[in-house]
């Protein structure tokens, strides 16, 4: 590693001077980069078990739910999405409802197997009506109605408490929008469709990286531009949203590619955990930046690998080790019994002579 690091600093001296007019490439480059880091993962150590996912976003939750209660006592008010523990930049709160709809994904099952602790799902729906996140909130009702299990009058409950939730945090004064900041998210996809028409060839191979997509005009605290003024450069790496930035830098294939190998694992593995993180992928990267954070990129490759597993894989890997051999002699009873049985007296002797003539026949 170390002969490995002294050649590559050797040869892109010269490139690295030149770092600036790649930047945006690299940028563009991070989501294939955590792909390939998760299935490095995965191929080292195996994909996560449905459990395990389950439980990290119960741990989130419960973090989530402290840090609400914690903003709530210092700020002597209700604050959607707190801001003490985790900040308030404003993709944090969907980054944090993106995690916690992709574990509650893992609570949920093609058949209702006890592997999955209930008390995860509670944290995991607790720590999402906290967050704050209006895209997490979305994403968690369409789960809840969909794809729980259970009655009905239930599930509607539920995903009746998170479109309460969304209206809470209408009403309340936020400390964050969603988003789009000062432009907003409209302001996207309206100057994306524009470029996008001017250049044909630019939805089979993208738009260019190094050129501004559009320029912009936004409201700086009642700031009044000048009609001659050009206004500011808005690049393809600072669309707010993951699906809409894929289309742009990438061309028609990016999206495809990215949900096209979610919907592959859900038809591969587990049926109701690949679909509903097929959903919640396909809300949320349209509405936020969620696919080019690390941390939800990252996470939401692995609840991939995990959701294709095959249930009946998933269960061997995961059967103990002692019922095994258990079985294995079980297989062999008949034959134990039959070397055991007691044998005719004719029928031994007429063996035994059938054994001799061989050996006569050598001699």
């Amino acid at each position: 590693m170390a002969a490995a690091a002294w050649l590559l600093a050797r040869g892109l001296a010269l490139v690295l001077l030149q770092a600036e007019d790649y930047a945006p490439l690299l940028d563009e480059m991070r989501l294939p980069a955590l792909v390939l880091f998760a299935a490095l993962w995965a191929w080292s150590f195996g994909a996560p078990r449905r459990e395990s996912l389950a439980r990290a976003g119960a741990a989130l939750g419960a973090l989530v739910v402290l840090d609400f209660l914690l903003t709530a006592i210092m700020a002597r008010g209700l604050v959607p999405g707190g801001g003490v523990l985790f900040g308030d930049a404003p993709s944090t709160a969907d980054a944090l409802g993106f995690l916690l709809c992709t574990a509650l994904c893992a609570t949920v099952d093609d058949l209702p197997t006890p592997g999955v602790p209930r008390l995860a799902r509670w944290l995991i729906l607790a720590g999402l009506l906290a967050s704050g996140s209006r895209v997490g909130l979305a994403a968690g009702a369409l789960l809840c109605l969909f794809f729980e299990r259970g009655r009905l009058g239930n599930r509607a409950a539920m995903a009746a408490a998170c479109i309460l939730a969304i209206w809470v945090s209408l009403i309340l004064p936020l400390q964050h929008t969603l988003g789009g900041e000062e432009l907003g998210l409209d302001w996207y996809y309206s100057a994306t469709m524009e470029a996008l028409d001017q250049d044909p060839r630019a939805l089979a191979v993208g738009l260019p990286l190094d050129v501004p997509l559009a320029l912009a005009m936004p409201e700086f605290q009642g700031l009044v531009w000048d009609a001659e003024a050009d206004g500011l450069p808005v690049s393809v790496f600072q669309i707010p949203s993951s699906t809409l930035r894929l289309l742009a830098g990438w061309g028609v294939g990016g999206p495809l590619l990215v949900f096209g190998a979610a919907l592959f694992c859900a038809l591969r593995g587990r049926r109701r955990f690949g679909f509903g993180l097929l959903l919640t992928a396909a809300l949320c990267a349209t509405l936020a930046p969620v696919l080019h954070i690390p941390a939800t990129a990252a996470a939401l490759a692995l609840a991939m690998l995990s959701a294709a597993r095959r249930p009946d894989a998933a269960q061997q890997s995961t059967q103990p080790e002692m019922e095994r051999p258990k079985a294995a002699q079980t297989g062999n009873a008949p034959e134990q019994v039959q070397e055991t049985a007691p044998q005719d007296p004719a029928q031994t002797q007429a063996t035994e002579a059938q054994e001799a003539r061989p050996a006569q026949a050598q001699a």
